[in-house]
């Protein structure tokens, strides 16, 4: 950035910065200029009024510490095209207040009553509809923009996808048309303060928080539930009313799901001013790769939980203050700090939603913003959250993952079995010709090592199956090998480890499991079906194996089979309590 012999901004700079050319970089260094130096503020101020397409750029920082908090007039739309830009009726002009000027074109129906700060693609006024005498925002495409064929399509799909919804927490479009040539739209007119403004000012709780978090992400699962993704969700763009009351707004960077798998999605991922498409600090990490082909509703689910994590800790999950290019790489790949490690006292189910929203793998997360929504409804009344069985398993996994000592932990588990086992056989030995005392004492070590035994080859079982699930199958075939030859638990292995057996049908399954017991085989059955994603298939498969267990008589029921019992229990919960029903009817089973 080249500086003059003064240390202000060079015309170039200035001129760029105006229409909205300059790089994220340029612009944070600029605005940061301009709040110290008058004579720039003067001169870029010049720039805007005199040329017909430039932008008046927001500048008051959305956390700014100098606002009194009240409530203000609040036009429905954000119109900046830069990330980090906030609702214009939420901002200021740079040092002085916005001028008012009246509208060359006259829009018919409406009454001008107010100019608000402008964007980079368009500039919105305070109205009164004539017809109706309410107050609403009107949105109209910039004039230096009307010649791009882009600026009208974005612009024709902002007024079109937020028409499709109808949400009492998503702000309304009226009425749309084209006046003397010009673009414009007519939306709901919000009094009221962003998202974590307000929670600030309210000095919310955390289960006010959540109450509120609950009905924006209502508001958003109503979105995909009618293809429609949002891909800018932040605070700036939750205002909530005097009544408590939180609406959803902008929809200029929304995609359908269907528009957002076409092909030339991925050569287009950059505004029309040049800027990434979305917010940095909100972004997903998909968004932040580019990676449009990944971008579905779970990239607005990462962006509620961002949301979700600052207005509850007060912070971002990673660094986002260093540049851009870092920033987006932590984005990718730096681990969300633990909102404990921030507030030592912190709600422990709210911390496993927030981590589960948060991960950096899509398929992780939660699949829609229904599901979060279901959880945080789970925790206000007070009932098991899904998140907080799935988080600890993926904690245990990637904690083994980061030290990469697989094969010493297994190791180190066979000798405690072995030297466990030995121990208990040579007092079994000892214990022969003793007293009945002391048989039955030898009967209940032998018990314990036969347990041991069993215990450990479950383990080494459900670990195989789980890496089978990821698609692991190098370390699935890993553990399985250290299932003892001929068990259940190794012909259940080979059963399921096949290359073949996930193309292979439920009947081809039963005729190789010949000789298990009926319980088992249907366990099996339902771990297929649930690793090739047959739900149902998967939940019948699993009832008929906890009955199958229930109703053999109790002298002849399997001793030491508790963690696969145990398995099958837990799928049940998985599938009928904690998880979507799977016919839409929640079903539960009492698990003994």
């Amino acid at each position: 950035m080249g500086n003059n012999v003064h240390n202000c901004l060079s015309p170039d700079l200035v001129d760029r910065y105006a229409a909205g050319d300059c790089s994220e970089l340029e612009r944070q260094t600029v605005e940061r200029h301009l709040g110290q130096c008058e004579r720039c503020n003067h001169r870029v101020k010049s720039t805007q009024s005199n040329a017909a397409d430039s932008e008046k750029h927001d500048t008051l920082d959305s956390h700014s510490s100098g606002e009194s908090g009240e409530p203000q007039d609040v036009p429905a739309e954000k119109k900046g095209s830069y990330p980090g830009s906030v609702p214009e009726a939420l901002t200021a002009s740079l040092d002085t207040p916005f001028s008012y000027k009246v509208p060359d074109t006259t829009f018919e129906g409406y009454h001008i009553l107010d100019e608000l700060p402008r964007g980079g693609q368009a500039v919105v006024y305070k109205a009164i509809h004539k017809a109706t005498k309410v107050k609403v925002a009107l949105k109209v495409l910039l004039p230096g923009l009307l010649a791009s064929a882009k600026a009208r399509r974005y612009f024709e799909q902002e007024v079109e996808l937020a028409a499709r919804l109808n949400h009492p927490n998503i702000v309304s479009v009226r009425d749309s048309g084209i006046a003397q040539g010009q673009y414009y739209f007519s939306m709901e007119y919000i009094h009221g303060q962003p998202l974590h403004r307000y929670a600030d000012s309210q000095r919310l709780g955390l289960r006010e928080k959540v109450m509120l978090f609950n009905k924006i992400c209502a508001a958003i699962a109503h979105a995909h539930q009618r293809g429609v993704i949002h891909r800018d969700l932040k605070p700036s763009n939750i205002l909530v009313d005097e009544s408590g009351e939180p609406h959803v707004l902008d929809f200029g960077l929304a995609k359908t799901a269907a528009g957002l798998s076409a092909a030339s999605e991925s050569a287009d991922m950059l505004t029309m001013t040049g800027q990434i498409k979305g917010t940095l600090a909100y972004m997903s990490p998909e968004q932040a790769a580019g990676r449009s082909d990944l971008i579905d509703v779970r990239s607005d689910v990462y962006s509620l939980g961002v949301v979700l994590y600052e207005i509850c800790t007060g912070r971002f999950p990673y660094d986002i203050s260093g540049m851009a290019v870092a920033a987006l790489e932590n984005i990718q790949h730096a681990d969300p700090v633990r909102p404990r490690s921030i507030i030592s006292r912190f709600e422990s189910d709210i911390e496993a939603i927030l981590l589960k929203a948060l991960e950096k793998d899509p398929s992780r997360r939660y699949q829609s913003a229904a599901e979060l929504r279901h959880d945080m409804e789970c925790w206000l009344d007070g009932f098991p959250i899904m998140a907080r069985s799935v988080s600890s398993l993926y904690v245990l996994s990637k904690i083994v993952a980061r030290h990469r000592y697989t094969s010493t932990v297994v190791g180190l588990l066979l000798m405690i079995v072995l030297c466990f086992s030995y121990i208990s056989y040579h007092l079994l030995g000892e214990a022969r010709n003793a007293e009945k005392e002391a048989g039955q004492k030898a009967a209940q070590w032998h018990d314990a090592a036969v347990q041991a035994f069993s215990s450990a080859r479950q383990a080494n079982l459900l670990t195989s199956l789980e890496r089978w699930h990821q698609g692991d199958s190098k370390n699935a075939t890993f553990f399985a090998s250290f299932l003892g030859k001929g068990s259940k638990e190794k012909r259940v292995a080979d059963l399921l480890l096949r290359q073949d057996a996930t193309t292979e049908d439920e009947d081809a399954l039963r005729r190789r499991s010949s000789g298990l017991p009926s319980w088992i085989v249907d366990f099996a059955i339902g771990e297929y079906h649930f690793r090739n994603g047959y739900r149902k298939q998967a939940l019948e498969a699993y009832q008929r194996s906890h009955l199958s267990i229930k109703k053999l008589p109790k002298g002849e029921q399997p001793v030491f089979d508790g963690l696969l019992h145990g398995q099958v229990k837990a799928r049940l919960y998985q599938l009928t309590i904690a998880g979507e029903p799977v016919s839409g009817i929640f079903t539960r089973i009492q698990v003994e």
